[in-house]
């Protein structure tokens, strides 16, 4: 039974004017730290949620579980042998058909009677051919241009030779950038680059050389990268994705814009959506993203909202208890049943429409869910269910004519070229939504 003040008041009031202050102080001292508790522990739960945060219920990596993560599912022991099966095709490394150097080796004596081999003694059937690939002693050219000064026989005026066409006039060839290009993109540092190159190669370069060809090269990429943009601006269906990136001790941003047949990176200081307009440009397509605000500046009948992601949204709350864990799980379990119905209706070559057929009372119920939760008591829950609402049309673009939903494939969480310096081309690691949209039913890459 709650006891309320006015009740506290007329009990105190049989004591007298002291016992009432005393009883009405008591009574305000206790419900000042039942507010205070019940503030900590929603703090506590709070930071009780993000501890448990992993790569199933967030969007951290998986690396980042380092043994807190959920348990995953043991693989079940093939009974097969390891190594080859039989009946397997073999692969082997292929001769090279045009080595560079061939030793011819003769037999010095008889394997059977001892005798001595001449030149003279004849050769039989076809050589056993063994070759051995090597790094030479020095893979630097160097060549040397002597621009000689003629004396005019005429006038006496001395003329020095000028550089040919096609010679560089810096100190490195081409090769020789380009190699410095791509370690430097393979995050290797600038002094990493300069001593590899200078034990393995041979060539002697310090690190301010190594610095003006990576800014000579993040100019000349300028033009193409722009090209790529337009690329990607241009393709009916594209991704957008953005991770932090660190450059020189400061957090950066890498942002990621993917169509069917091209790829676009760039590195900015902020995460706003300036960046995101400009990369995108005057997109008019199919845009696969996750929920974060910036993409909101496109309708979301243009738009695809990664449903793995999303699933991973309500995972967090499926892992708390009561009734916003009970929400979350249901949530999430109509999430999945969806996915599980697309990868299905793909194995099929089959269509599925949102209105019609087994996805129409999933549809529907899952509306119903979180429309529930909208109403909810729990804010941040019911913060999230009103987002997905809004961006209702988006969860659904898949299932539109012309677009098919396919699982991503791993190959999209790997190598990508990332700048040098600006920013404009390079190599990062980085994870893109796991539900791809496709035009016309083709079923390609976006990468």
């Amino acid at each position: 039974m709650e006891l309320r003040r006015e009740a506290a008041e007329q009990i105190a009031f049989g004591g007298g004017e002291p016992a009432r202050e005393l009883m009405l102080r008591l009574f305000d001292e206790v419900a000042e730290q039942g507010a205070r508790l019940s503030e900590q522990g929603e703090r506590l739960e709070k930071v009780e949620r993000r501890l448990g945060q992993n790569s199933v219920n967030s969007s951290l990596p998986p690396s980042s579980d380092r043994g807190q993560g959920p348990k995953r599912p043991a693989r079940k022991r093939s009974e097969r042998k390891q190594g080859g099966q039989a009946g397997h095709k073999g692969v082997s490394r292929e001769l090279v058909e045009d080595p560079d150097e061939t030793v011819q080796l003769r037999p010095e004596q008889c394997r059977k009677c001892g005798r001595e081999l001449s030149m003279k003694d004849r050769v039989v059937g076809r050589a056993a051919r063994h070759q051995v690939i090597d790094l030479p002693e020095s893979a630097v050219v160097v060549t040397e241009h002597q621009l000689l000064k003629v004396c005019c026989p005429d006038c006496g005026t001395h003329t020095r030779a000028e550089l040919p066409a096609g010679v560089e006039p810096g100190a490195f060839g081409p090769r020789l950038r380009a190699t410095v290009v791509m370690l430097a993109a393979m995050l290797m540092s600038r002094r990493a680059t300069a001593l590899m190159l200078a034990d393995m190669f041979g060539a002697k370069l310090s690190i301010g050389s190594v610095e003006k060809i990576l800014k000579d090269a993040s100019a000349t990429l300028a033009g193409p990268w722009e090209a790529i943009k337009r690329a990607v601006q241009a393709g009916d269906v594209a991704h957008a994705d953005e991770t932090s990136w660190r450059r020189a001790g400061e957090r950066m941003w890498l942002w990621a814009a993917l169509s069917a047949t091209a790829a676009c990176f760039v590195i900015d200081e902020t995460r706003a959506r300036s960046v995101a307009r400009d990369l995108l440009g005057d997109f008019d397509g199919i845009l696969v993203s996750d929920r974060y605000g910036v993409y909101a500046m496109l309708d979301p009948a243009h738009r695809q909202i990664c449903l793995a992601h999303l699933a991973r949204n309500f995972a967090a709350h499926a892992d708390r208890s009561g009734a916003p864990g009970r929400h979350g799980t249901l949530i999430k379990g109509l999430l999945d049943r969806v996915m599980v119905l697309d990868r299905e209706a793909r194995e099929q070559d089959c269509r599925l429409a949102w209105h019609d057929g087994e996805l129409r009372p999933v549809h529907d119920e899952l509306m119903d869910a979180l429309e529930a939760g909208e109403r909810g008591r729990t804010p941040d829950l019911a913060t999230l269910c009103s987002n997905v609402l809004d961006l209702w049309p988006a969860l659904w673009s898949f299932t539109e004519p012309g677009c098919v939903m396919k699982a991503a494939p791993r190959r999209v969480a790997g190598a990508r070229f990332c700048p040098p310096e600006q920013g404009k081309c390079g190599l990062q690691r980085s994870v893109f939504p796991a539900w791809e949209v496709h035009p016309d039913g083709a079923g390609r890459s976006s990468v």
